[in-house]
């Protein structure tokens, strides 16, 4: 019992892998990462990471959608949508940003709205600016003599408080509020009340401790808000250089040191031609790149010298320091020591491990070149430009103009015969090429999935979802429209295992292996009817032209015209629409469809007389594709909707396509 149990185990083992590895052979397609178009109702958008300004199609009603999906509703009576701004000119928050929105016509006045939905809309001036305070916004009117004045407004009791009449205007808080005029600078309070007189020119406002200003005779110095002198008027300049560590830069006759605003004391005596601080967050210590005597070195903060003052220039690039020799460059570590010696045009990058080069090769041409941190080549200097941290696993890479992704393990390119000019990477599964500002998507095999139409593509989370957003190239001035793409791999789930062999069948060329759900558009559907061809016959496209005799040269259409549209329209599967007009963009209908499969069915020789098929919609289907719509049906080359309905006039998609040619190459044999 025991043996014949064995027996039998190992017999449905062996049945079983034998099985299991034909499913694999059958369905062993993998499919790359795909898209699907959705339709959704929001219209326009753009933003800084994911938060984005939408309008809605349906009631033109504008919202905010932030970077975890939910949106807020805005209130305003907006046109359309102008412009985006990053905060970090402020230096408030730098996460800060506002969007701009036209409010009439001529888009000479704007509306204001901030991250947290908050909007300005003030009449009789240019337009409105944020402050750290999230009840006043700074207004600026701008005369016919591009003169700019500011104030303040109060955005919750809908009034100014601060008339526009200054030339500048710094809101810190509700007492300090720092403004100029043709007086001088000085410091207000919200009231209008004077906290520092108008004395001073170019103030800079540390603390109530540290007030950086400028004399009558533009000497700066240092006061307190008491109006006492901390630093006396004797310097050309004082500036920060660090907000963290409270450095400024002090310089007098030409010559610069670093002040300790906590200590009052300088930390770097008044001795050197420049200076350069560089703050500890980017390398181990803090270093400051320093030049004496015409020559640049480093010194640390108690004046050491750390790189000995021998070098035509040095600066801070990423994660090393660059220096000049005799007007080529090389690139120093933390503590001074030779990673690459001076022998670059220009170290563009240094940054992950990894340094990015310009160097010279034969005749004194350029290429980019990529090290590791010790200096060994990684990447020959072979290519006119290099972005080595594109994606883990791919660069990208210029050569004679078009741009190529390179793995970075195989160094095998994964663009064949490239048209972009660049290369932007958008996320793990696609990336964005295109040329003079013409964008597709497309994924890391290859695939375009959309026309090179998109002046931006974006990821966005709409209702937690994450989706493409592709924003057409210069959509009526300042509008927006845009398509939204799901983030898919592969076709529908119902058309996996026929889609699979018709790939398997050679039915369907690589490039035609993604947008499965998409409509077909009559050029492609003329591509897929040649890959059939091939397979049916065994033979070449060029064998088939040959020997039917078609001229691929002087097509009888005008438009969107190559050789599989030729080969269609000469053995009669395909017409055009009239006056030389093929229409090869525009998709197919289901219909029209049939109409195409019959004529096919005939040039192949197969019978196509049909019985009558009782279809609830039968009066929807055209007179002239009455017949072919029974012959698909009859034959299965095609399936109804649903309901005893074939839906004539609803296109048909690239994978149910490729099921039906795969389908005619079964039944036909």
């Amino acid at each position: 019992m025991k043996k014949s149990y064995l027996c039998k185990t190992v017999v449905v083992m062996i049945v079983c892998v034998f099985v299991f590895s034909m499913f694999n052979i059958t369905y062993g397609v993998e499919f790359n990462d795909d898209i699907q178009k959705i339709t959704l109702d929001y219209d326009y958008f753009d933003g800084i990471g994911n938060d984005k300004i939408i309008r809605s199609k349906s009631d033109d009603s504008w919202y905010l959608l932030k970077s975890d999906g939910s949106r807020i509703e805005l209130k305003g009576n907006y046109l359309d949508y102008a412009g985006i701004e990053n905060g970090e000119f402020y230096h408030y928050d730098e996460e800060y940003y506002s969007f701009f929105v036209p409010l009439d016509d001529k888009l000479t006045r704007l509306g204001f709205v901030d991250k947290d939905g908050a909007e300005c809309i003030v009449e009789g001036y240019s337009f409105a600016d944020p402050t750290v305070s999230d009840k006043y916004w700074l207004l600026m009117s701008v005369d016919e003599e591009i003169s700019y004045k500011f104030g303040l407004y109060d955005k919750y009791n809908k009034k100014e408080v601060i008339p526009v009449v200054y030339d500048s205007l710094l809101y810190l808080k509700d007492d300090r509020i720092v403004v100029q005029n043709d007086e001088g600078g000085g410091i207000l309070d919200i009231n209008q009340d004077i906290i520092l007189p108008f004395n001073y020119y170019n103030l800079q406002y540390i603390n109530d401790s540290f007030i950086i200003a400028a004399d009558k005779d533009f000497k700066y110095g240092v006061i307190n808000i008491n109006d006492d002198i901390v630093v006396p008027f004797e310097y050309d300049e004082i500036h920060i250089v660090s907000d963290s560590m409270n450095y400024s830069q002090i310089t007098k006759n030409n010559k610069s040191g670093l002040f300790d605003r906590n200590k009052a004391e300088f930390v770097i005596p008044i001795e050197y031609q420049s200076l350069k601080y560089i703050d500890e967050r980017y390398l181990e210590n803090e270093l400051v790149v320093a030049k004496k005597d015409g020559k640049a070195g480093i010194i640390d903060m108690q004046n050491k010298e750390i790189v000995p003052f021998v070098y035509d220039r040095i600066e801070y690039v990423g994660d090393g320091l660059k220096f000049y020799e005799d007007g080529l460059a090389g690139l120093l570590d933390a503590k001074g020591n030779i990673i690459l010696p001076a022998e670059a045009i220009d170290i563009v990058y240094a940054a992950d491990g990894f340094i990015t080069a310009k160097v010279y090769v034969e005749n004194y041409k350029s290429k980019y070149a990529v090290y590791d941190m010790k200096g060994n080549v990684v990447v020959h200097p072979i290519y006119d430009d290099i972005y080595f941290s594109f994606s883990d696993r791919y660069m990208v890479v210029k050569s004679n103009g078009y741009a190529n992704l390179i793995d970075k393990i195989t160094g095998e390119a994964v663009l064949k015969n490239s048209h972009y000019s660049d290369i932007w990477y958008i996320n793990d599964k696609y990336f964005a090429g295109g040329s003079n500002g013409y964008n597709s998507i497309v994924n890391f095999a290859g695939q375009e999935l959309t026309q090179s139409h998109y002046s931006m593509i974006d990821v966005v989370n709409i209702n937690g979802e994450r989706l493409l957003a592709a924003q057409w190239q210069g959509y009526k001035n300042y509008g927006r429209k845009i398509d939204y793409f799901k983030q898919t791999k592969g076709p529908s789930s119902w058309a996996v295992d026929e889609v699979s062999k018709a790939i398997e069948n050679n039915l369907v060329p690589f490039e035609y292996q993604a947008l499965f759900t998409s409509d077909i558009k009559r050029y492609e559907f003329c591509d897929i009817i040649v890959a059939f061809l091939e397979k049916y016959y065994n033979t070449s496209k060029k064998d088939i032209i040959d020997y039917n005799k078609i001229d691929v040269i002087n097509p009888p259409i005008v438009d969107e015209f190559n050789e599989n549209v030729a080969i269609c329209m000469h053995l009669g599967i395909v017409k055009g629409r009239g006056n030389g007009i093929f229409d090869g963009e525009n998709e197919i209908t289901r219909e029209e469809a049939a109409i195409m499969l019959a004529n096919l069915a005939k040039f192949l020789g197969i019978k196509t007389d049909t019985e009558y098929m009782n279809l609830i919609d039968k009066s929807e289907i055209s007179s002239w594709a009455s017949d072919a719509v029974n012959f698909v049906l009859q034959n299965k080359f095609m399936q109804g909707v649903g309901n005893n309905m074939f839906s004539p006039k609803s296109n048909i998609t690239r994978e149910q396509t490729y099921i039906i040619m795969n389908r005619i190459l079964n039944n036909s044999k």
